[in-house]
């Protein structure tokens, strides 16, 4: 027989026999002894299913980032417990972690129609729109966060990168990005996001001005002076660019168009040796580039290899796309023309000027090149008539057109 104070004792700890065991699991999971708090979850689970312990189940499959167990665990716990806003949030969460954001978005959803002041479930709730590239709901979910606090870094830049990929918010994005810029100004992405909307603004001066303003924060760092050297190429001021395109690849940057690029910049600053070693080194990259091909034989060709320059020019015409075709057989006829190689020379300006009409500087060129080796002139006669037709008052040597075909008329008169 029980005593009073034994059966007193008895019916306590029966009492609380749930919260010791509850207090068990707990510091296993402090102590980390994730496969022993399992352990006596799922015992207590098998003797009396609750929420709370499907909930503690789902933490730790999340700590293990076993998340898929996780999901299942704190779905269980939503069925026995559907309005609590704690449990639906680590649900969403976890959803998203398995990147089931199409499924997380009603559980954040109602987590919120429960707890609607709950601002950073809000702000989990306009991550998961971005991930979904929803962003006309992130903008409006992000736009309210910011009137209710417009403090918040990191709600501030998702809300920034939705107005960027909202039409017509380039101008609120920018003031909200250098905001951020201030704020912040060791978050590296910011420079390139607003590098992008000064660009897209056609705000040139300003792009390049945070780019030089992200260098001064991160000197040396690579993407930022890529883009540098992008930016300068891009406007054809192939000196800076060079400058740039040299710190990026000495830096260990390897990007291919950066070591074109570099190649281009060194043969329009005159280095046309150092360009046809860049070129080369790209050729081992990419052997059948067009523009690598076409820039190695106009290098070639300033140093006066024209026997390289044909070859590397006849491979650029092989390799290219049409739209590039006419300088490159503008380009063959001259080479042609400097190892006066005259009919090849006038081959390769005819099919030149044959693609691209528009430029009537060709029909100029060939009528000199017919004046310089062929006896009968009335060919070259016919071009400098072509040439001031096609060219109008935009003949760029209409006076020396005009003089040869004077020229010209009374040679063949006196040979009658």
């Amino acid at each position: 027989m029980f005593s009073k104070n034994k059966l007193i004792l008895f019916i306590l700890l029966l009492f609380y026999l749930p919260s010791f065991a509850q207090v068990k699991v707990d510091i296993s999971i402090l102590n980390k002894e994730y496969d022993k708090a399992l352990s006596e979850i799922e015992s207590q689970l098998n003797n009396s299913p609750n929420a709370g312990l499907y909930m503690k189940q789902g933490m730790v499959f999340n700590l293990l980032q076993q998340y898929q167990h996780a999901a299942e665990a704190f779905f269980l716990a939503t069925e026995l417990d559907p309005n609590n806003a704690n449990i639906l949030e680590e649900f969403a969460e976890v959803l998203t972690k398995l990147d089931n954001h199409t499924d997380a978005i009603p559980v954040f959803k109602k987590a919120l129609s429960i707890n609607p002041e709950n601002f950073a479930l809000a702000g989990k709730l306009g991550s998961t729109y971005i991930n979904l590239k929803d962003y006309k709901n992130a903008l409006d979910v992000f736009t309210s966060l910011f009137e209710k606090d417009s403090t918040n870094v990191y709600w501030n830049k998702q809300y920034a990168f939705c107005l960027a990929k909202t039409r017509g918010k380039d101008s609120l994005a920018i003031c909200l990005y250098e905001s951020l810029v201030s704020d912040n100004p060791r978050d590296l992405n910011l420079y390139s996001s607003i590098y992008t909307l000064y660009s897209r603004k056609k705000d040139m001066e300003k792009a390049l001005g945070i780019l030089i303003q992200g260098l001064q924060e991160f000197p040396g760092n690579k993407d930022l002076t890529l883009k540098v050297a992008n930016f300068y190429f891009g406007n054809k001021n192939y000196s800076d660019a060079a400058n740039y395109y040299k710190e990026y690849i000495e830096s260990g940057g390897s990007n291919y168009d950066a070591l074109r690029n570099f190649g281009i910049c060194l043969y329009f600053n005159k280095s046309e040796k150092e360009a046809i070693k860049m070129l080369d080194r790209c050729m081992e990259i990419a052997f059948n580039d067009p523009i690598v091909l076409f820039y190695m034989s106009l290098s070639h060709k300033k140093i006066s290899d024209y026997e390289l320059a044909e070859d590397f020019m006849q491979a650029a015409i092989e390799a290219a796309t049409p739209s590039y075709l006419p300088e490159m057989f503008h380009h063959l006829g001259q080479i042609f023309g400097m190892q006066r190689k005259f009919e090849e020379s006038i081959e390769a300006l005819k099919e030149s000027y044959g693609q691209d009409p528009s430029n009537f500087e060709i029909l100029f060129e060939i009528a000199t090149t017919y004046e310089e080796y062929n006896f009968n002139k009335t060919l070259a006669l016919n071009f400098y008539r072509s040439y001031l037709i096609e060219g109008g008052e935009n003949a760029e040597n209409i006076n020396y057109a005009l003089t040869r075909i004077e020229r010209i008329k009374e040679d063949l008169f006196f040979e009658e």
